[in-house]
């Protein structure tokens, strides 16, 4: 073989290696391009999937100025615990006192829940911390004090809070019955943090049984 047709077999061996390196990096180049578009499409079929957080429902059935469920405000322990349907510690009253509460037994972490105050063994109030709890008006906590306000126009009065400075106390008194009142405690960033239900004078009670 010539020393000419060597340096030709040569050359075109050369070009063939190299279209093959120059096709490989261009599927290379194309193979994160077509990965990310993938991820993509797997990401907006994934977000289509997960639904958004409901916001829970007024039961009025359960939540209302008369009592908590079947328990009405007057009733004895065993109806509230009944009412409730899961474990519930009792308090133990101060020395000369009446007054206990029942909570959620065990207590959540975030402690937040409800509570059943009882006083010369009746039912006589419940304080809710629980957000998926909804109150009268269909307030829930976390929500605004302008909230409260517009679901309760003309039932409303407002006042300062007793130990949360800015914050205040807005108290809705129903149409009926003529002894109960729903207490929203609102704290200095016009948020909703805690609200009760329960009957003259012990819906009062600032500091609980304490």
């Amino acid at each position: 073989m010539s020393f000419k047709t060597t340096r030709l077999l040569s050359g075109a061996i050369f070009l063939l290696l190299s279209s093959v390196l120059l096709i490989a990096c261009d599927q290379a180049k194309n193979l994160p391009a077509a990965g990310n578009k993938q991820s993509k499409a797997q990401q907006n079929n994934i977000s289509s999937e997960i639904e958004p957080i409901k916001r829970p429902e007024y039961n009025a059935a359960v939540i209302n100025f008369y009592g908590f469920g079947p328990a009405k405000f007057g009733d004895n322990e065993e109806s509230v615990r009944m009412s409730w349907g899961r474990p519930l510690n009792a308090s133990k009253p101060a020395m000369g006192a009446t007054c206990y509460i029942l909570s959620i037994d065990p207590l959540p972490s975030n402690h937040q829940g409800i509570a059943f105050m009882l006083e010369d063994a009746k039912f006589v109030r419940y304080d809710v911390t629980d957000p998926t709890l909804v109150a009268p008006g269909n307030i829930v906590v976390g929500d605004t004090a302008d909230k409260v306000m517009q679901a309760h126009a003309n039932h409303i009065e407002s006042q300062p809070h007793k130990y949360i400075e800015g914050g205040h106390i807005l108290t809705v008194t129903p149409e009926s019955p003529a002894n109960a009142r729903l207490i929203f405690e609102i704290d200095a960033s016009n948020i909703v943090t805690t609200w009760r239900i329960g009957v003259i004078p012990q819906i009062y009670y600032v500091e609980g049984c304490s």
